[in-house]
């Protein structure tokens, strides 16, 4: 654990030895301390950010955690050399080491009508709007639900991306896991892109339109009753990070081999307004070795005679989920909002003196139940045709959870490396495994300092 803080403090102590390190107050996108080195076109920075949460939750049943936390403090480091960009972060927060962001970036062509560029490392996959966009940058505390829920997140990947003023275009390769730790055989992969229309882009507003795709295909597991198995975990927390808990919205769905997730999305915005929204659905299809488990279960007390049978009483179909958020900010005061080409995202609010509202309105539903079906909380199952009987009866319901979560808050930034951060939150909560849970309210604020 040593080695890992001693790493970037050591990057951070040759910065500040040099004779060229510079404080940069004038804008928020230039780190504090940075070496340029002109003749031979390098600049190396080394920055850091903190994220402190306090939190107060009232819930009318399953008690969740309000109090302070750490959620965020990172180490960031990167080195430009001409059109080779590298960039590092690594995480400390809740006392743990984690690694975020790793890639290195080479811009091959660059002119007034467009960048081209690659891309290749450990980041996150071209998916939602919300997820691509940092958190310090975010203009509300949590990123929305459906979003965490069934976008893509990091990935090990190469992607090769194309901008101008009117148009984005980001695709990419992906691995299923960045270590390789399969129990065994091939490696799932995934291919996803996003895809922006800019129809009008100017210094006085911006609208764009578009939408991302992913396709993942599933091949970690765990061999069970020597019969290997996937599962995809599907979740997201109450939109808050002091109490992470994910419990409340979360779908175990065995099986899933193939994946399909498309998200259409708009983003308007003006010198004191923006107004953004995204639609997320998404499809897993299933696979399983329906031989080897159906002669695993022979000569069981409720044995099925025939594999047709055993097909029968153990059906199996594709699973669907789907959320969508909406989100609007009106700055009271300050420079104005602004919008970021490159990554095609809405800027954060920077400059000293901002202040801004902001409201979102979301939803994510991880329940795929089948009409008629009937959940016994005692068993924790669901019964098919809403009918309890002793045999063994299976149903293709999942309930993940269901939320409409409705957020107003207020922000404020001191300098470009200070903010503070302020919410209320109601979520109404349709669970089946927390049938006693309903409504939740939960004030929350943030502390950022990023420099």
């Amino acid at each position: 654990m040593k080695k890992y803080i001693l790493f970037p403090v050591v990057l951070v102590a040759l910065v500040l030895s040099s004779n060229m390190v510079k404080a940069q107050a004038e804008d928020v996108a230039n780190p504090l301390l940075q070496y340029i080195n002109k003749d031979k076109g390098i600049r190396f920075t080394a920055g850091a950010r903190l994220f402190a949460d306090v939190a107060y939750y009232h819930s009318e049943y399953t008690p969740m955690k309000s109090g302070a936390a750490l959620t965020d403090a990172r180490i960031r480091t990167s080195l430009t050399y001409g059109p080779l960009y590298f960039y590092a972060d690594f995480d400390f927060s809740k006392g743990t080491f984690k690694q975020k962001n790793i890639f290195v970036r080479y811009n091959f062509h660059e002119s007034a009508y467009g960048i081209h560029s690659v891309k290749a490392g450990y980041f996150n996959e071209p998916s939602s709007m919300s997820l691509n966009a940092s958190l310090y940058n975010y203009h509300f505390i949590s990123r929305a639900a459906p979003a965490m829920a069934l976008s893509a997140g990091r990935g090990l990947g190469i992607t090769y991306k194309y901008y101008d003023a009117t148009f984005f275009a980001d695709q990419g390769l992906f691995a299923e896991n960045k270590y390789n730790d399969q129990i065994s055989g091939f490696q799932g992969v995934s291919l996803s892109g996003r895809w922006l229309y800019k129809p009008l882009n100017n210094e006085f507003i911006t609208l764009h339109v578009g939408a991302s795709f992913r396709y993942s295909r599933i091949n970690t597991g765990e061999v069970v009753n020597n019969v290997f198995k996937t599962n995809v975990e599907l979740e997201s927390n109450m939109q808050t990070y002091v109490d992470g808990t994910t419990e409340f919205l979360n779908a175990q769905v065995p099986w899933a081999k193939n994946t399909i997730t498309v998200g259409p999305e708009v983003l308007v915005v003006t010198s004191n307004m923006f107004l953004r929204g995204e639609y997320i659905y998404k499809r897993l299809y299933k696979k399983r070795n329906d031989e080897a488990l159906f002669e695993n279960q022979l000569g069981g007390v409720w044995s099925w005679t025939t594999l047709a049978s055993w097909q029968a009483g153990n059906p199996m179909r594709s699973s669907k989920f789907q959320g969508a958020y909406v989100e609007m900010g009106y700055l009271l005061c300050g420079e104005g909002y602004g919008y970021d080409d490159e990554y095609g995202l809405l800027r954060g609010s920077s400059e000293r003196g901002d202040l801004e509202i902001v409201a979102r309105y979301s939803y994510t539903d991880l329940n795929d139940i089948n009409k008629g079906d009937f959940f016994l909380i005692g068993k924790q199952v669901f019964y098919p045709g809403g009918v309890v009987a002793d045999y063994p009866a299976v149903s293709t319901s999942i309930g993940g959870g269901r939320l409409h979560a409705a957020t107003i808050g207020v922000n404020y930034t001191f300098n470009q490396y200070v903010k503070v951060m302020g919410e209320y939150q109601y979520s109404n909560l349709k669970n089946v495994y927390f049938p006693l849970d309903k409504n939740f309210h939960q004030l929350q604020m943030r502390l950022m300092v990023s420099f």
